[in-house]
């Protein structure tokens, strides 16, 4: 799922170098994907409460593949346009259902189980980049289809363990409700605060796709590097970050979610200011690894919060 995601913003270079697209065109892509993805999951969230839809997750990584594997074919805007909001329709159908089937297989050490769902993501936005431009470099942009058979697999794999979990999950969840009806106080939904942690998440989201779009591109055309060079401080930026995930699961159950959130906010808006003055390729490499961990470390707490 998230290898796609990684791997998109790596293709850009040679998307600009085939279709001579502008910088603005190119990332349009990005947007379509994440744009289209952003406005639907909250219906695929609605659909997942109302009628139990955690089936979806399996067809999702198949249309999230088909998506990403036919832009190595598109040789028009529009069709490269159509693959990006394709995957984006798979995206959002995976992870209201994925982020709920989680939290119903753990009942204590909620912030540590879903740091480790979100490390497994971030790895796959690791190898995303450097395993595309391997591919795209050694066997041209078409044979970018292959993401293709790798959604394919990762469904199939999927579909044989799906069952166990979900039994497992939906005890949970009736568990749960059970727990909530027979309390004295009413459980309430606090709209409020929830606003404003999508605030704060709406934050976030510019920064980690401001940098998965043109970390590259910047590497390339402001630090003179190969693209290959660019697509792998990208890998890095996403390993360091699943680090990261790991991190602040356990910050959050020891410190607690707010003041996780606090911590890594504060400190990474001096860094992205130093980032974003500095020329020197070591310099950039060095803030990069801060950076990348600070990124994710509030993650699981955003989600929990949200959830809760």
């Amino acid at each position: 799922m998230t290898l796609t995601r990684g791997a998109l913003a790596a293709l850009l270079p040679l998307l600009i170098a085939q279709h001579y697209f502008n910088y603005a065109i190119a990332a349009t892509l990005v947007f379509a994907m994440n744009l289209v993805s952003s406005i639907i999951q909250p219906l695929f969230g609605f659909l997942s409460d109302r009628f139990h839809t955690g089936w979806i997750i399996i067809p999702a990584l198949l249309i999230t593949g088909l998506g990403f594997g036919t832009l190595g074919w598109d040789n028009q805007y529009f069709l490269l346009i159509t693959s990006c909001l394709v995957c984006g329709v798979g995206i959002a159908a995976y992870h209201p259902d994925a982020a709920k089937l989680v939290n119903g297989l753990v009942d204590v050490n909620q912030g540590h189980a879903m740091s480790v769902f979100s490390f497994g993501g971030n790895l796959g936005f690791a190898c995303g980049p450097i395993t595309v431009t391997l591919v795209a470099n050694a066997l041209g942009i078409s044979r970018v289809g292959l993401f293709i058979l790798v959604g394919g697999g990762v469904a199939l794999l999927l579909a044989h363990y799906f069952p166990a979990m979900r039994r497992q999950s939906a005890q949970h969840w009736q568990q749960k409700r059970q727990r909530e009806s027979d309390s004295p106080v009413p459980v309430k939904d606090d709209w409020r605060h929830f606003a404003i942690l999508a605030c704060v998440l709406f934050g976030r989201s510019i920064i980690f796709y401001g940098l998965n779009t043109f970390l590259v591109l910047y590497w390339m055309h402001i630090l003179k590097q190969f693209n290959t060079s660019g697509s792998l401080a990208l890998s890095v930026l996403f390993i360091v970050g699943a680090t990261g995930t790991i991190i602040g699961g356990h910050l959050v159950d020891h410190l607690g979610a707010v003041k996780t959130i606090r911590f890594a906010f504060t400190i990474m808006s001096f860094l992205l200011l130093a980032f974003s003055l500095t020329k020197s390729v070591i310099v950039a490499s060095v803030l990069l690894l801060p950076i990348g961990m600070l990124i994710f470390i509030p993650y699981s707490a955003i989600v929990l919060l949200g959830q809760r």
